[in-house]
């Protein structure tokens, strides 16, 4: 068996048409061309790795045992070969073989088909392209390492070749190799202190060294580049496959929200024409409320104001309330005083009795006087009449007019004794008449002053009624201002309630429109997640799938 045909002949091997796999990434023949042609790999680097199959071959076991033990001390790594069909010994075998195919293929399309079945392999076992590609890097440290050490040989017999070969031309060999090297001697021919003839030499043993490295590095890099076509083809098709999982959904999606979406339209279509229900009755509610708040206000103005005027109405109560007290007082005052004018009024009544009664005994005692005074005219003229006669019986009629005058006289002294004492118990009863007029008078004074103090009280009284009316008239404008404004009030308090009620009608609509609006989205939503749900019954991976 070649050596590229000893690896990737794994179990995974079944589930892979390589044919169609090179077909999808375009890796034809001319494409092979292509790719050699752009990075210079020629017949020259196919010489050049034929060349190194010696060395790749010594080294193979070694580069495995030392690759795989890099592969399995990280811990993602380890899980790749876990996932694998084959057990680490048979993966070592397997790098081995893959290690000398660098160095033994033919590089035709067969050779790439081979490494894009490889590629393609590895990401069946769902090993990441940054861990695929970084491999690469593992296979440079193992296997330059070992190209580092072929060419410091090859350095090194050129240097050989050239002092056996002035050598065996007789001059000097050592010495010769001495002054080649600049150190002195007859050797010595340039201004860099290297023999022309060594330099080269050694020049052209690195150089050859380093086109080995480079074939190397250009057969692994045509390599990555199919594998890593392997895995883009891999990634375009799952992109593919999504696509028309996500299409395939998408018009199932579409069939099953086109009835929902039918009634979400309807639906919305009644919730926006509620809505402009309830915001046209907001709006009216709004400028409701606004005129309640200024009539309240009002109202509030109103209260205040009869608030205000309660209190002057209070004060002034309050004042009457004192005046009237004050009068009363006055008043029962001017009634003592109007009572002792009665008492009083009843002794001058008596006194004035009792003067009449005196009078009229001086009424007699004048009527006596006046009787007397006849009689005593009379007696004069009786007594003048005798005394013209002068006769002799003149004295006898004097002694009788003598005695009479003496009489009368006696008599009116008597009288007159009566008139004095008539008299003072006149004068007495005129001086205590006078005195009970007197307090009487005082005590009308008193008493009128009372009832002047009484009326001025009550003046003020009726003064402060008169105001108590006038501020009882106010608190009754206000209070029927107050009461428009508590009825206009209530109008718009009952306006608000049956535009609240309308709000409220309109709500329950909005809220069905919106539970029927709910369970259709429920429905979009649960087709749309479809979308981007994992797709049902999807294959597991191969690893999976090998059990």
């Amino acid at each position: 068996m070649q050596p590229e045909q000893a690896f990737g002949t794994g179990g995974l091997n079944g589930f892979l048409d390589v044919d169609d796999l090179v077909d999808r990434i375009g890796l034809d023949d001319d494409e092979i061309a292509w790719r050699k042609d752009f990075i210079g790999f020629d017949e020259a680097d196919e010489r050049r790795l034929a060349e190194l199959e010696p060395l790749l071959q010594a080294n193979s076991e070694e580069i495995a045992d030392d690759f795989y033990e890099n592969v399995l001390h990280y811990e993602q790594t380890r899980a790749i070969v876990d996932r694998s069909p084959k057990d680490v010994d048979a993966l070592k075998r397997t790098q081995r073989a893959y290690l000398v195919s660098l160095a033994t293929g033919e590089y035709d399309r067969e050779f790439f088909e081979n490494r894009a079945r490889i590629g393609k392999l590895h990401e069946l076992l769902d090993m990441p392209l940054k861990q695929y590609v970084g491999q690469y890097g593992v296979y440079y440290d193992l296997i330059l390492s070992r190209l580092n050490e072929r060419v410091q040989r090859q350095v090194i017999d050129a240097i050989e070749g050239w002092a056996e070969e002035r050598d065996a031309e007789g001059d000097g060999g050592l010495e010769r190799f001495v002054g080649a090297l600049g150190l002195g001697g007859e050797g010595r021919h340039d201004e860099d202190g290297l023999d022309e003839s060594f330099e080269a030499t050694v020049r052209d043993a690195i150089d050859d060294g380093m086109m080995d490295v480079l074939s190397l590095l250009r057969i692994i890099n045509l390599d990555m580049q199919v594998a890593v076509d392997t895995y883009v083809d891999s990634y375009a098709q799952e992109l593919e496959e999504s696509i028309e999982r996500r299409e395939r959904l998408a018009s199932e999606v579409e069939t099953d929200v086109q009835g929902p979406i039918a009634e979400l339209h309807d639906s919305s279509e009644v919730v926006a024409r509620r809505a402009e229900a309830i915001s046209e009755q907001t709006e009216s509610q709004a400028a409701g409320v606004t005129r309640a708040a200024g009539d309240l206000n009002e109202v509030s103005a109103a209260v205040e104001e009869v608030a205000s005027v309660a209190d002057e109405v209070r004060a002034e109560s309050d004042r009457t309330e004192r005046l009237a007290a004050q009068g009363v007082e006055a008043a029962d005052d001017a009634l003592e005083e109007l009572e002792a004018i009665e008492d009083a009024t009843d002794e001058v009544a008596d006194a004035v009795d009792g003067l009449a009664a005196r009078t009229d005994e001086i009424d007699e005692v004048v009527d006596r006087l006046d009787d007397l005074a006849e009689r005593t005219t009379v007696l004069a003229a009786n007594a003048k009449i005798e005394s013209s006669r002068s006769d002799g019986n003149g004295g006898e009629t004097m002694g009788v007019i003598a005695s009479e005058v003496r009489s009368f006289a006696e008599q009116t002294k008597a009288d007159l004794a009566e008139i004095e004492t008539a008299v003072e118990a006149v004068r007495e009863d005129a001086a205590a008449t006078v005195e009970t007029t007197e307090e009487t008078v005082a005590r009308v004074d008193i008493g009128t002053n009372r009832v002047r103090e009484t009326v001025d009280s009550l003046e003020e009284i009726h003064e402060s009624a008169r105001e108590t009316a006038s501020g009882m008239e106010e608190v009754a404008a206000a209070t029927d201002q107050q009461a428009q404004g508590v009825e206009v009030t209530a109008e718009t308090l009952e306006d608000l309630s049956e535009s609240a009620d309308t709000v409220a009608s309109a709500a329950e609509s909005v809220a069905a429109a919106s539970q029927q609006q709910t369970a259709s989205l429920r429905e979009v939503r649960r087709s749309v997640a479809r979308l981007t749900d994992d797709e049902d019954g999807a294959e597991p991976p191969v690893y999976e799938r090998l059990g």
